[in-house]
């Protein structure tokens, strides 16, 4: 097996030795003794973006153990345990497959063994009657025949140690010896008693619970595997002291892991001892590991600063273990150790078929960002965002109504950091944010942090008092910096950040931004403002921040809960020349042939990507990006996302304006765009009826009725429009409604040079339709209505196409590009306003052959050709096609 699978599955449960007394059973709340089998019941923490693992005594564990929730590749860490450890642990497998009850659960707390008090019990195993006075074994509120309760293996003790055994007359108590006698065997034989032994055919240790596909001999050289693998676990625990284990794995090319301290270490020179050192990773030179997760050797290299390799093998080569000359002189057990034991590492038939068994659905309540937010501020809404001198201390810090961001005295810089990472190999999709804020009326300074994932309930604050001491309060801020992002403060102050492949990422945001609970609610009914109703209604639906935050909620981007603040602009340019680079790769070709690209390309093109534009994704990992499809989804998520842009920006310019000046006047003037009424009674109003009505596509389900129609006019477009190119054409465009503040502010726009060709049909320009319906499409409706643009056109000399084709710009002599569409409206019956042309015909059938477009697209290259002329509010309902 050497491949780059998709994201592995983390196992549900886990299995190891207690690393110490300080451990409490989440079953039975006992202490779990240090070197005790333990079992762990592995899921999604709601304290950190990863997984948290709650242990149990090995008895309480398989209390809570599911019949159809549960095999032996579902368990982490099985591998190094004892033979006779895992052998317990696959009878108790076998038994619950081999249960009627699909919610199985063998009792063994406080076992008892008495006479029936009457024939009303029932054996919690077979579900028959336990006759009066016949044995029982009773726990808890269950019973079981004397024979049943043999047969589930769970009994490790003597007969002796039933409570009860001393009331027996010698005949009964004879009997229980035979069923559970004195340790004479092996703990593995022991662990294994099944229930067809009481019948005396075979020995208690001839049937083992073995995988299938496993045959004696295989079975025999797995256990010889797993003892030399923990009498060499043994010694080395008992010889070498931390500092010898880190210098050997440094000898070995390898490392000392983050996690797990001694124990971890001895994971891979176990390892290495046994069976060699695995050759470093044929992709990246990275060092190869065991994974109990994938069971499986595990490249720990990166391909990038975003993403680690995916290299995976079963058979790696392999090296001599090296052991350096003075640790052999200093050390007589090294001097001695003998290693390559093994050839090569065997695996049990169950890690190489089995699937790891996950239930997803048990973590929905982890899924709301809202809940988060509710849990953290400990109210039932949440909080209020409030911005002091010009920035927002994040709410869930506990004195946040008392306090402000600390600005640094001489950077004039806030003391705040917002850092995300996502990886889809390894499912992460977190965030971490740092402040430090100071009292409004006092001295003292506080450390505020909250970390998670991204979109979910995942998390958790800190809010640390630091009195006035703002020297220990930054320094403490510049580790807690550092150790996340393997940057220094004073790098990134620099302009020095630069991505380390195991460290997060900074997320540019906006420090100025205006919170949406800022800006001045649009009521109408309380408006001074002189502007006709009409241009007043339409000025409350576009300057909605309801409407900007749904938009973003669409597009899995919760910025208005998650804690990561607005993004920038430069950091959406940064995206967008990801998706380029994308693009390059998708479309690489040679001697006209695709070019196959491994995984962990478009692994890194993702984790770059998410991490750039944070995607509230739940539980779930982010969609990978690896194919145009997904690419051009991207690309017009990033334009909605630089409109939406434009739109924080004009009401942060509000700002500077007289407090007493009506609202709806503030916007109108930022807009810089006149409006006026059209009379319904007018013929340019019964024109755009009349287009409005006849152009509807037959296969799109859309009906559409007119409230009002405004006639719009932007100076500067007025004197840039180069309407001497002639050919002069009215015709639509839809977009949505958290779009249109930079669409009437600052016109229709090509996308920036740094979003790739292949996201629009015929590369970047602005597209526009003569089918209204087709750009109804676009408007993504809202309360039932939406907002449509009809623009004078200067098309000039028209380059027809059929398909799509990446276009920089029409060939020369040429001004506009026409996709050719099979319905188009018909030409006999169009119209003339004011010198241009109104296709206001009614569909026919184009009679174009060998075209790919259902209807005409058109498509200019200079924003100086296009020119906003009508903006037609509708209601819009989507009706059944026939």
């Amino acid at each position: 097996m050497e491949n780059e699978d998709e994201t592995p599955k983390e196992p549900p449960y886990g299995a190891e030795y207690a690393k110490s007394n300080r451990a409490s059973c989440k079953g039975c709340k006992q202490l779990i003794s240090q070197g005790e089998l333990r079992m762990a019941v592995r899921f999604p923490s709601t304290f950190f973006d990863g997984m948290q693992e709650n242990w149990h005594h090995f008895e309480c564990f398989w209390k809570k153990a599911r019949k159809n929730d549960i095999n032996e590749a579902s368990i982490r860490g099985m591998e190094w345990l004892k033979w006779e450890d895992q052998e317990r642990i696959r009878a108790r497998i076998t038994e619950l497959k081999e249960s009627d009850d699909s919610a199985y659960t063998p009792k063994a707390a406080v076992m008892k063994i008495e006479h029936a008090k009457s024939g009303s019990s029932k054996c919690y195993k077979c579900k028959n009657s336990i006759a009066k006075a016949d044995l029982r074994v009773s726990s808890k509120a269950s019973f079981y025949h004397l024979e049943c309760f043999h047969s589930l293996g769970i009994f490790q003790k003597s007969a002796e140690d039933l409570n009860g055994y001393n009331d027996l007359n010698a005949d009964e108590q004879k009997r229980l010896d035979e069923l559970f006698p004195k340790a004479t065997q092996t703990p593995a034989e022991e662990g294994i008693k099944r229930k067809n032994e009481i019948s005396g055919t075979e020995t208690p240790t001839s049937k083992r619970m073995k995988s299938d596909g496993e045959n004696k001999e295989q079975t025999e050289a797995l256990k010889k595997q797993s003892e030399l693998l923990w009498n060499t676990r043994i010694a080395l625990r008992e010889n070498l002291d931390s500092s010898e284990m880190e210098e050997l794995l440094q000898a070995n090319g390898n490392f000392k892991p983050k996690k797990g301290g001694a124990e971890a270490m001895l994971d891979k020179l176990v390892d290495f001892v046994v069976f060699g050192v695995p050759q470093p990773c044929p992709q990246c030179n990275g060092p190869l590991n065991y994974s109990t997760t994938t069971h499986s050797y595990k490249c720990y290299g990166t391909l990038s600063e975003y993403t680690r390799c995916l290299y995976t093998t079963r058979t790696p080569e392999r090296r001599p273990f090296f052991i350096p000359k003075q640790m052999k002189s200093g050390n007589k057990f090294l001097k001695t150790l003998k290693t390559a034991l093994l050839p090569a590492r065997l695996y049990p038939a169950a890690a190489l078929t089995e699937e790891i068994i996950v239930k997803p659905k048990a973590f929905k309540s982890l899924n709301t960002a809202e809940r988060a937010t509710n849990q953290k501020s400990g109210a039932s809404g949440s909080k209020k965002l409030v911005e002091k001198h010009g920035f927002v201390v994040d709410p869930r810090c506990e004195v946040a109504d008392e306090c402000h961001v600390y600005l640094d005295p001489k950077t004039k810089r806030p003391w705040q950091a917002n850092l995300s990472v996502v990886d889809i190999s390894r499912g992460k999709n977190s965030y971490y944010k740092l402040q430090i804020v100071k009292e409004d009326f006092g001295s003292n300074f506080y450390l505020f942090r909250a970390w998670g994932r991204v979109g979910t309930v995942i998390g958790g604050t800190k809010t640390d008092d630091y009195g006035t001491d703002i020297e220990e309060c930054t320094d403490e801020f510049k580790r807690l910096f550092e150790e996340k992002s393997l940057n220094t403060w004073e790098s990134y102050i620099a302009g020095n950040f630069k991505k380390n492949p195991s460290g997060m990422d900074i997320v540019e945001v906006d420090f100025a931004d205006r919170k949406e609970n800022q800006t001045q609610k649009l009521d109408i009914g309380a408006s001074k403002s002189r502007l006709p109703r009409p241009v007043k209604e339409l000025l409350s639906m576009i300057f909605d921040v309801n409407a900007f935050t749904n938009t973003l909620r669409e597009l899995d981007i919760d910025l208005t809960k998650m804690p990561l603040g607005r993004l920038s602009r430069s950091h959406v340019l940064k995206a967008y020349k990801v998706l380029t680079e994308l693009q390059q790769i998708l479309e690489r070709k040679e001697d006209g042939k695709a070019q196959p690209t491994s995984r962990g390309v478009f692994v890194d093109f993702t984790n770059r990507f998410y991490t750039l534009i944070p995607h509230a994704t739940g539980l779930k990992s982010p969609p990978i990006l690896d194919n145009l499809n997904v690419l051009k989804e991207k690309c017009g998520m990033l334009d909605n996302l630089l409109e939406i842009e434009i739109a924080y920006n004009l009401l942060k310019s509000e700002e500077k304006e007289p407090k007493d000046k009506d609202a709806f006047d503030l916007h109108y003037e930022k807009l810089n765009c006149k409006m006026e009424i059209l009379e319904q009674n007018s013929q340019e109003f019964s024109l755009i009826k009349k287009y409005v009505e006849v152009g509807h596509a037959p296969t799109h389900g859309v009906q559409l009725e007119i409230i009002n129609v405004l006639k719009i006019e932007r100076e500067l477009e007025m004197k840039r429009f180069k309407r001497d190119i002639g050919n002069l054409h009215l015709l639509w465009h839809g977009s949505r409604l958290s779009n249109y503040v930079g669409i009437l502010s600052q016109g229709l726009r090509i996308a920036p040079s740094e979003a790739p060709v292949t996201g629009y049909m015929f590369g970047k320009g602005i597209y526009l339709a003569d089918m209204v319906s087709k750009s109804a499409n676009y408007c993504y409706v809202i309360n039932g209505e939406g907002l449509l643009l009809l623009c004078e056109v200067a098309l000039g000399e028209i380059q027809e196409e059929k398909d799509a084709k990446e276009l920089k710009k029409p060939k020369k002599g040429k001004h506009s590009v026409k996709g050719v569409g099979g319905t188009v409206p018909n030409p006999s019956e169009f119209e003339q306003l004011d010198g241009a042309t109104v296709p206001c015909g009614k569909p026919i059938k184009s009679g174009a052959e060998g075209h790919s477009l259902l209807y005409n697209e058109f498509i200019v290259y200079d924003e100086a050709q296009i020119r906003l002329k009508y903006l037609v509010r509708v209601k819009i309902k989507n009706t059944p096609l026939l």
